[in-house]
């Protein structure tokens, strides 16, 4: 919904309000009833007079109260504020040392603000021109693999993640339905196909399943008397006619979903599951004589209690060509894949150990989460690898139980019923083909739906981690080196050990040109364990001490010669060379 208005006529559809009022519920629109922006139509189809537009529309309103910006900082990120705070406090600390010394001894003004200036140098303001280029040139970089990088930090997001969710339909699978089989139940199989084709004909709302009945068993156009569109919610599809040769409401959905008012023998569910085991989409039409049902139905509609099934559909989903070696990477980067689908549970293990995923995966519906309770939920969510039947507000309750674990989660989706699942992970990967609402809410986009692509950004998300650890060390080294001096020749010889232009040089040369070549240079290098500061301390502690002392000696190398008016080198005038500011030659 692009504008404010009010629903007209007799249309009816379902909306997704929850990037307004954080339900995940979807809410029937009628007619008299208020749409807003930035809502998503599920289902349905309606006309709506628009009345609001610009600073008046409800989610302008919203903006205009909150005024804040989500954004998800990585753990990096999180370590670098925390790094960058201990220098201003250690700068803030050495200025208030300063003022002191200001006051209660005799230095001049210019002293002062020579060693205020270089105190300020330690703040690493070049940290974020190489933050900035190295984020840069990760998204370049991407762009030529077909990544379109949305957010700054997604790629290097990439390479913190532990958890990788995927949905199966237009994921994992290449979202191209093809019906293989066709098993009518009492009924000749050209009148099961006449019903079909009538079906697929005649729906307003068009998806992959009808598109694949459609181009199998052509139908005639007719004047339906009332619809229900499918939804991932529902699970299921309805159409009324009342003229034709067997008028009445056709239901086409999920098995498991209309046998409970559709009941079929034995013989027929275990051929249902032995289908859904070899990783097929199985389907169930049924039929009922009252064909006023939908058109009386409530607000929420409810199946016809009177279902008799007409026929079996079995659909085959090309998995993705690339999906075996995309998430063989993963799993040997130390990845666990979890994929979570809206279809039958046996069909994905199937599709999913084709992928190369292990054959002890475990699985469970939907049905069976929604009988647990909070901590049963969040256990099922850590345990289990393979989710079917699954909801949108489900998919986005097993993200947010990830996330809880304390997991660093991703979430790939292309459809609208993926929109709560990607706001709630930590990282948000769309499929170039699928909805502009999906694309909207993520942080990377796979163009040419390119899921091949995610290894190399994993890789060069290593690669941002790497260049921006490496230029830490180097600030870390610099700061902790610069204050050990200043309280060294503070007590050695109460003086300062550097002035303002040589800071300048030392930053230079030490921090400015490296901070430019290391992001450019670095290489993809494993998740450092314990934290970035941390795993660096084996690094900046002995080089730290090392430079201190070599500086500290060579300081009083020359503060020795200055004393006892020994020539730095001979045929060299006293103080030309490397002269000591604290002590006159």
């Amino acid at each position: 919904m692009v504008v404010d208005g009010v629903i007209l006529g007799d249309g009816r559809a379902e909306l997704d309000e929850s990037l307004l009022t954080g339900e995940s519920e979807l809410v029937p629109k009628t007619a008299g009833e208020r749409v807003y922006s930035g809502s998503f139509c599920v289902s349905g189809t309606a006309c709506y007079e628009a009345q609001k537009v610009g600073k008046d529309t409800f989610a302008y309103q919203l903006m205009a109260g909150a005024r804040a910006f989500r954004n998800i900082l990585t753990p990096l990120q999180r370590e670098i504020n925390v790094v960058i705070r201990v220098f201003v406090l250690i700068a803030c600390f050495l200025w208030i040392l300063i003022s002191i010394s200001f006051l209660s001894q005799s230095y001049s003004l210019n002293d002062v603000a020579q060693r205020a200036a270089v105190v300020a140098g330690l703040v690493p303001a070049g940290l974020l021109l190489a933050i900035t280029l190295a984020y840069g040139l990760g998204a370049v970089r991407m762009l030529g693999q077909q990544v379109l990088i949305q957010q700054a930090n997604a790629v290097e997001s990439l390479s913190h993640v532990e958890v990788l969710c995927l949905d199966k339909t237009g994921t994992l699978t290449t979202n191209h339905l093809t019906l293989e089989a066709i098993y009518p139940i009492d009924i000749p199989e050209e009148e099961l196909r006449s019903h079909l084709g009538d079906f697929a004909a005649n729906l307003s709302a068009t998806n992959r399943t009808s598109e694949a009945i459609a181009a199998v068993c052509p139908g005639s156009v007719r004047s339906p008397i009332a619809e229900v569109p499918f939804s991932s919610a529902r699970k299921w599809s309805a159409i009324a006619f009342d003229d034709g040769p067997r008028p009445g409401t056709y239901v086409l959905g999920a098995p498991e979903i209309l046998l409970k008012v559709a009941p079929l023998p034995a013989n027929w569910v275990s051929r249902i599951r032995r289908m859904t085991e070899e990783g097929l989409r199985v389907v169930l039409l049924a039929w009922s004589a009252n064909w006023a049902a939908l058109k009386e139905t409530a607000a929420v509609p409810q199946m016809p209690p009177d279902l008799t099934p007409l026929g079996l559909l079995c659909f085959s989903d090309q998995l993705r060509p690339e999906a075996y070696e995309t998430l063989k990477g993963f799993r040997q980067a130390g990845i666990e894949v979890k994929i979570i689908s809206g279809d039958n549970p046996q069909t994905v293990a199937a599709l999913a150990k084709q992928a190369g995923l292990s054959d002890q995966i475990s699985l469970i519906s939907g049905t069976e989460l929604a009988g647990l309770d909070a901590a049963q939920f969040d256990q099922a969510a850590q345990t289990h690898t393979i989710f079917g039947r699954i909801t949108p507000d489900q998919k986005a309750a097993l993200v947010r139980a990830l996330r809880r674990s304390g997991r660093y989660v991703a979430m790939i989706g292309d459809g609208v019923n993926d929109v709560l699942a990607l706001k709630q992970a930590h990282l948000a990967i769309a499929m170039e083909s699928g909805s502009k609402a999906t694309r909207g809410v993520a942080d990377i986009v796979l163009l040419r739906d390119s899921f091949a692509a995610l290894p190399h950004a994993f890789l060069e998300g290593q690669r941002i981690r790497s260049g921006i650890q490496d230029v830490m060390k180097l600030f870390l080294v610099r700061v902790f080196c610069v204050t050990l001096l200043i309280f060294a020749t503070a007590i050695v010889t109460d003086s300062f050990p550097l002035e303002n232009k040589q800071s300048a040089v030392v930053t230079l040369i030490g921090v400015g040109l490296p901070t430019i070549f290391i992001p450019v240079w670095a290489k993809p290098a494993p998740t450092p364990r314990g934290g970035l500061v941390r795993s660096m301390l084996h690094f900046v502690v002995p080089a730290t001490l090392s430079l201190t002392l070599v500086s500290l000696l060579v300081y009083l190398f020359f503060l020795v010669s200055a004393v006892l008016d020994l020539p730095p080198f001979q045929g060299t005038p006293p103080g030309r060379l490397f002269p000591c500011p604290a002590v006159p030659w």
